[in-house]
This record gives C-alpha cells, sequence and structure tokens, in this order.
C-alpha cells in the first residue's frame, strides 16, 4: 500500500497519515511572523542586568544553586525521592573519571502512570535521572537546563541500557504486557521537573497509539518500509545505518516530527542485543542534537507487532490542528533529486 499523497509538479501538496488518516498540507505559513515571539524577544531586550557584573555573577550563583537545593533529582538530595532501583556510576561509563558519584538514577514515580492496581499492585511506572547536573554549562538562568542533545553519545547510550534494564524490571511483573520509554523536554512538552529525566512505564495492555500501529502494520506488513521509501524519496531521509533509518516525518503529531525505525528489529525491548541498541540510540542522538534545548518529546514503541521505533516530536514550532489535519511550511520541502 503506497503512501497516499499528491504533488502539482515537484511539489508535495499533502499526505496522509498511513496509521491514523490525518492529512499534512504543505503550506505558506512560514510567511506568519509570531506576535508571541516578538513580544517575548521584547521583554528579553528590556530586561536589565545589574550595572556590576561581579554582582550580577554572585545573584546568579546564589539563585542557580538555589534551586539545585530545591530538586529532589540533584545529588544530595536522593533521599528526597523513593529508593532506587538502578545506579550507573560514572567510572562504570567513562572510565577515566575516578570520582564516586552517580551517573543515571532510576526510581519508582511518586505517582504512577498506570494505577497499581491495574499492575499486580506494584509501581511499575520508573523516573531515569539521565545525569546529576541541573542547568548547562555555563548558565546564565533558570532557562539554561541541561539536556540530553548535550550528552556525548556513549553517555546517551549507556542512558537507553539503563532504560532497558528497568524494562526488564517491568517485565519481571507478570501483569505488565507491555512497556513505553517516554521523554518529555521542557514545560511546554509537559515536563513538571526541569532536570534531565526520562520515563519508562510497564503497562498492563497495549497502549493505544501501539495498538493502533499493530493494527495498521497488520494489514498493511510493508507500510515501514514504504514509509523509509517515501522520506528517501522527497529528501526527508537523515541517516540510513545497518537497516536503521532517520528521517523527518512529514505526518508527525507535530509539525516538526522525526522518526528512527530499525526495520529489521520486530521485538520487545528487553530481547535486542545490545548493538542494534547502539544503532538506535546512536540515530535518536542525532535528532535530539538537531533539535537541541527546544521543547520536545520522544515515545519509544516496540514490538513484536511492529519493528522497534521511535517518535521525536518537537513543541517549539508553531502548532496547529483543524480538524485532525496539520500545516507545514511549503518551504520545507526539497524536490526530490
Amino acid at each position: 500500500m503506497p503512501i497516499e499523497h499528491r504533488k502539482e509538479g515537484d511539489a508535495l501538496v499533502w499526505v496522509r497519515n498511513p496509521f491514523t488518516g490525518h492529512v499534512t498540507y504543505f503550506t505558506h505559513v512560514h510567511r506568519k511572523r509570531s506576535g508571541f515571539a516578538r513580544q517575548a524577544a521584547a521583554r528579553a531586550a528590556g530586561a536589565g542586568r545589574p550595572a556590576d557584573p561581579a554582582t550580577y555573577g554572585a545573584q546568579l550563583r546564589a539563585e542557580l544553586e538555589a534551586a539545585r537545593r530545591a530538586c529532589a533529582f540533584c545529588p544530595g538530595n536522593e533521599d528526597h525521592t523513593p529508593p532506587e532501583v538502578l545506579r550507573l556510576a560514572a567510572r562504570d561509563v567513562f572510565p577515566d573519571r575516578h570520582d564516586d558519584g552517580w551517573l543515571i538514577r532510576a526510581v519508582p514515580n511518586l505517582i504512577p502512570r498506570i494505577p497499581e492496581c491495574c499492575t499486580g499492585g506494584r509501581n511499575e511506572s520508573y523516573v531515569v535521572i539521565e545525569d546529576p547536573r541541573h542547568f548547562a554549562d555555563d548558565a546564565q538562568g533558570h532557562d539554561d537546563l541541561l539536556c540530553s542533545a548535550m550528552f556525548p553519545l556513549r553517555h546517551f547510550q549507556a542512558l537507553l541500557a539503563a532504560d532497558v534494564e528497568v524494562a526488564r524490571r517491568a517485565y519481571a511483573n507478570p501483569a505488565v504486557r507491555t512497556v513505553l520509554i517516554r521523554k518529555n523536554q521542557g514545560r511546554e512538552s509537559g515536563a513538571s521537573q526541569p532536570h534531565v529525566h526520562n520515563q519508562v512505564i510497564g503497562g498492563d495492555m497495549p497502549f493505544a497509539t501501539v495498538a493502533q500501529e499493530c493494527a495498521a502494520t497488520a494489514q498493511a506488513p510493508r507500510i515501514w518500509t514504504e514509509i523509509a521509501d517515501f522520506a528517501r524519496a522527497y529528501g526527508f531521509l537523515l541517516e540510513e545505518r545497518d537497516g536503521c533509518v532517520a528521517y523527518f516525518c512529514p505526518f508527525g503529531t507535530f509539525p516538526r516530527s522525526y522518526d528512527i525505525v530499525c526495520l529489521s528489529d520486530w521485538a520487545r525491548t528487553i530481547d535486542l542485543p545490545a548493538p542494534r541498541w547502539h544503532v538506535f540510540g546512536a540515530l535518536l542522538h542525532r535528532v535530539l542534537n538537531l533539535l537541541g534545548p527546544v521543547p520536545l518529546d520522544y515515545e519509544i514503541h516496540e514490538g513484536p507487532g511492529v519493528p522497534l521505533h521511535a517518535h521525536v516530536n518537537a513543541r517549539h514550532f508553531v502548532y496547529s490542528n483543524i480538524g485532525g489535519t496539520l500545516n507545514l511550511p511549503a518551504n520545507l520541502v526539497a524536490p526530490p533529486g
């Protein structure tokens, strides 16, 4: 079943999401200028710093340190979270590091995403704290937070390996039938905690979006290959490595959506060999680097009814869903060549 779309000459006019039926139209929305952005820029220009740089520096350091003291995910506040279920030391990932501090921690979520009564009376929703740092290096304010794109690839792949170990813990519960790995970055994406983290969620039934993907795949088993072919044809492909592809998705949930798909790996997260995770992690890391610190979310969906894949949605850009359709800038698309 080819990807349903329409062209005018070499230009892509619309494309239909093969899983939901929603349509993306390519229009001239890029001609709009955001009044909200102009107002924010004006406010920032008018917000003066203290005249004395030393005074400003001392004030900033005090504010950032106060934020760290109040954060349950920062080092020294480990007793503010539920007892950890996983800890990875910095020297376990970077052999040249000799400090005894942790690099990655996992703890049960205080408020389970799936109620405990659904998962055999045990909380199978976990928070994975990705790094002990709260702020980016040389932070100039509370908005200069550390984000996953700032990690070296080795760190990010260790993070995904930690997610898999937490998923393994969830799957040890007979009431858990599926696991979802989810990240929210930034308040606009729904994150309630500024410290860099993700979630591993065990559920007693398939998650609705994954079930929808499985149903569509059962009807059209080649759908993922056809989407990859479509991405190649229209210049949306970012990288292809060892059977995995990363591409801009023109029918994603938000106007800037990207997919990473391992076309031959149709298995649960805990059943995939480490080398496959390394390839997948490298492509996901590239997409996160492409987006940087902007508000975003990603979900990792597992098989066996679909190939291992991640949906990455940036929330920083203009979003408009009208009657189940999206609009993207027409100049986003380069003719295939």
